[in-house]
């Protein structure tokens, strides 16, 4: 399996090797470090993944290395979760203003530090699909035309939706933020958050987690989920100080925590970086489909259309090659002759929409799947290796074949025949099943 490459950072040898050994080694490549200086060196000849950084270090301390990092456009989007011994509210707004993805106190719990990473490293990745989109029209490829307007952001004032069941917490809230150049909205259960969610733009969602009906990890589950409500970012305000809500609370999507009483200052700037979060990664998903949305997606699957494939294939193969990472890639064939032999035309079509729903529902968000012509599906998983790929084309597989008996076919029940192979460990059998694709 292709592993993720995390960088640790301490000017205690001891306290390196302790963190380092929290780090599944079957899952992650850890690299270390052990001052300032070293941490630039070693991302600019790495290529860390994530980089989990101390804060006090005798030539640049944690807060300047996020600083310096944060400001070069090729390393900004390393998630950096900075681990110290520091306590105080200062410390921790300190973190926030320089950038710093989290903030983490010793002594480290290990299940606190595995959930905030895995949850950090699947932003990363959902970034870096996105970001290869914009780049295929900021390229002004021709599939993309490359000729639209550039991303413009509305003049209106950033949306925060208050969700908070006891009138004096969220007018306290509320009082906190006088005076910021923000539109509120405030509800008082779960039900009525998601609903207004679907009524108009929310960019920051405070959220209560003891609620009536739909807790707050519900609801935090709930928009992560969804494509069209990913991107709000969700502070969980609540009274829960154990480290399993907290836990639990990271794996549902939650963006950050504040523990109440809530400190205004805290308060004011983890929303300040939640804004300017959400606006980034409107930017990359705007930048996706802007002007191209006939181009990028098959209307008749919901797929990839096969021009985009070809253009999203070759940023990947870069990408490996650059960051020494992994993809397979799979190819799905249906004996689409005997769908056409049916009485009914429209079973044919039918049966498209129904293999593209099979597709996506076996895939992860970060991964694509494109329709070629009848008959020929291609797969891209990302950062994944022979096994996940061949597993997740097992999956796929069945989930079609399952769909066959309602298509009424002449020769009976459909078979799907599936391959993959690995990139860039198995080049040459990458290219015959690309070649195999236009056939």
């Amino acid at each position: 399996m292709n592993k993720l490459k995390i960088l640790v950072v301490d000017d205690d040898p001891l306290n390196v090797k302790l963190l380092a050994a929290m780090l599944p080694s079957d899952r992650y490549d850890k690299i270390l470090a052990y001052g300032g200086l070293e941490t630039l060196e070693k991302v600019e000849s790495e290529a860390p993944d994530l980089i989990l950084l101390d804060i006090m270090m005798p030539d640049l301390d944690g807060y300047e290395v996020v600083e310096i990092l944060k400001s070069d456009d090729r390393y900004r989007d390393i998630p950096i979760v900075l681990v110290t011994a520091l306590d105080g509210m200062e410390n921790k707004i300190k973190a926030i203003e320089c950038g710093a993805d989290e903030f983490i106190n010793k002594p480290i719990h290990v299940k606190e530090l595995l959930a905030r990473v895995e949850s950090l490293l699947k932003l990363k990745t959902y970034q870096n699909q996105l970001r290869a989109s914009m780049l295929i029209e900021a390229a002004g490829e021709s599939v993309l035309q490359g000729q639209g307007p550039p991303v413009n952001f509305p003049l209106n004032l950033p949306s925060i939706l208050i969700v908070e069941d006891d009138e004096k917490d969220a007018k306290l809230i509320r009082s906190m933020l006088n005076g910021e150049p923000y539109q509120f909205k405030t509800v008082k259960t779960g039900e009525e958050a998601i609903e207004f969610t679907y009524l108009g733009k929310i960019d920051v969602i405070l959220l209560d987690i003891l609620l009536p009906g739909l807790d707050g990890f519900q609801v935090c589950r709930f928009l992560k989920e969804k494509d069209s409500t990913k991107n709000i970012q969700v502070v969980a305000m609540t009274n829960l100080m154990d480290l399993e809500s907290k836990i639990r609370g990271i794996n549902f999507g939650v963006d950050e925590y504040l523990v109440k009483p809530i400190n205004r200052y805290e308060l004011k700037m983890r929303i300040k970086a939640m804004i300017k979060k959400k606006a980034y990664l409107d930017s990359l998903k705007m930048a996706k489909y802007q002007g191209a949305s006939g181009l990028v997606e098959d209307p008749e699957t919901g797929l990839y259309s096969r021009e985009y494939f070809h253009h999203f294939f070759n940023l990947e193969t870069r990408r490996c090659n650059r960051q020494n990472t992994s993809m397979c890639f799979l190819l799905f064939e249906i004996p689409w002759q005997k769908l056409s032999q049916t009485s009914d035309p429209s079973v044919s079509k039918t049966a498209t929409k129904m293999i593209g729903e099979v597709i996506k529902k076996n895939i992860r968000d970060v991964d694509f799947a494109a329709y070629f012509h009848p008959g020929k599906f291609a797969v891209l998983l990302i950062n994944s290796d022979l096994y996940g790929a061949n597993k997740a084309g097992e999956r796929i597989q069945r989930g079609i074949e399952s769909f066959s008996g309602t298509w009424e076919t002449i020769a009976g029940p459909l078979k799907v025949d599936f391959n993959a192979a690995v990139y860039p460990g198995e080049p040459d059998k990458v290219t015959a099943l690309s070649l195999k694709l236009c056939d």
